[in-house]
């Protein structure tokens, strides 16, 4: 009996889990780390828009498509958890420094650094097993092209 409950609470997790795509995941963090200052300005949304498009080659409907249900999902999420945990298992370790070198770009693209998002993207960095070094290198990167 605990066996079936314990296979069936296993199954529903895995469903929940692999349920959002990887694009969706990323668009959704790019957004956690524009909102944490309470305020997504005009540069923070043109650099979403322009990593989606580019990152995942899509045409300009399908990228606002795809960053509306970010925005929605964003503002309902209770956690980040469910989707860094699909980037951890869907993207290798180069492939999550990029995703951290991007949400870089997302928090200075309005040439301020708040501190919330500072915090947000140490905290995504952690939840996805970024290294402190790869973290710090990303953000320099980034800094060297401003």
């Amino acid at each position: 009996m605990l066996n079936t409950l314990r296979n069936m609470f296993e199954s529903v997790i895995q469903q929940q889990e692999t349920s959002i795509a990887p694009e969706l995941a990323l668009t959704v963090l790019l957004y956690e780390v524009a909102n944490a200052d309470m305020a997504i300005d005009d540069a923070e949304q043109a650099t979403i828009n322009k990593i989606v498009k580019t990152t995942f080659d899509l045409t300009s409907l399908q990228a606002d498509e795809l960053i509306s249900q970010a925005k929605t999902q964003q503002q309902d999420a209770i956690s980040m958890q469910e989707f860094t945990a699909v980037l951890t298992k869907q993207l290798g370790r180069e492939h999550r420094v990029d995703f951290i070198r991007a949400m870089w770009q997302v928090a200075y693209a309005d040439g301020v650094l708040d501190g919330h998002e500072e915090y947000i993207i140490r905290k995504i960095a952690d939840l996805i097993y970024v290294n402190h070094s790869d973290y710090i290198k990303a953000k320099l990167q980034v800094l060297g092209q401003c």
